[in-house]
């Protein structure tokens, strides 16, 4: 078997053999990426997001639609077309947008998509994870999200030994922004660590992966999926201020009148 037929069926695998109705929390068949990072902000929150969901607030609004308008360009391709130019033979390596991941993890499947996955050759060079927020500052769930991707891409069968991951943050205002929907803003540029205009600002950050710590993380969060404990809540009195679910959550910090 090649490498890339083995690549896509771990990935066809994992789909085809979801049970009809999941054992894990919430009756899920499976965990996404993006719910294991939010864990790390607080384990509570995700909890009555899944129990009592609630419309997207303004802030959710604007980072959807600021992660769709860095992604406007890319072309749509399958995953077959996607695994093959990953594993291309190249010079440099070479961005694919939106790649899809599914691996297993103590028998639970997890899945993501990474923003961008650069490739040589079926190596992974970098992974970047975009973010859109008010404040430019790097909190734990972005690289816990991160370091999970390249992880999964690991697991899927491609060579992560050399893989960093790049965090780059962007003001809310920046979604509006020709620069970036056209992929020409400056903060692209690897070697830019930041950049500000009439528009907005943003800030890139670079980071080794680090897969002992990234499996350490899962292993925790995967327990609470597992129902083999329960949720965690945060101990930052901030994250309770703004919470949407304060006024029910048992374990806020903040104190009602």
């Amino acid at each position: 078997m090649d490498r890339e037929t083995e690549i896509l069926n771990k990935y066809d695998d994992i789909f085809c053999n979801l049970p009809k109705k999941g054992s894990l929390k919430f009756g899920n068949s499976l965990v996404k990426v993006s719910s294991i990072s939010s864990q790390y902000y607080c384990e509570k929150k995700l909890e009555l997001q899944n129990e009592f969901p609630l419309p997207p607030t303004e802030q959710m609004q604007q980072g959807t639609e600021g992660h769709e308008t860095a992604i406007s360009l890319a072309e749509p391709v399958s995953k077959e077309e996607a695994v093959q130019e990953a594993l291309k033979e190249k010079e440099k390596a070479e961005p694919i947008y939106e790649f899809g991941i599914a691996w297993i993890h103590r028998g639970v499947p997890i899945i993501g998509r990474v923003d961008e996955a650069w490739f040589r050759g079926g190596s992974v060079d970098l992974v970047v994870e975009r973010k859109f927020s008010n404040s430019l500052t790097i909190y734990s769930p972005y690289h816990v999200q991160a370091q999970l991707y390249c992880l999964g891409l690991g697991e899927m069968g491609f060579d992560i030994s050399t893989t960093k991951y790049r965090i780059i943050v962007f003001r809310p205002s920046c979604r509006e922004c020709e620069m970036l929907i056209e992929r020409v803003c400056p903060i692209f540029n690897l070697d830019k660590m930041d950049f500000d205009c009439d528009i907005g600002e943003a800030g890139a950050f670079m980071y080794p992966f680090k897969k002992e710590e990234t499996i350490r993380d899962l292993d925790w969060a995967i327990e609470y999926w597992l129902g083999k404990r329960e949720a965690v809540s945060t101990k930052n009195h901030s994250k309770c201020r703004v919470c949407e679910y304060k006024n029910m959550c048992g374990s806020s910090l903040v104190k009602l009148p």
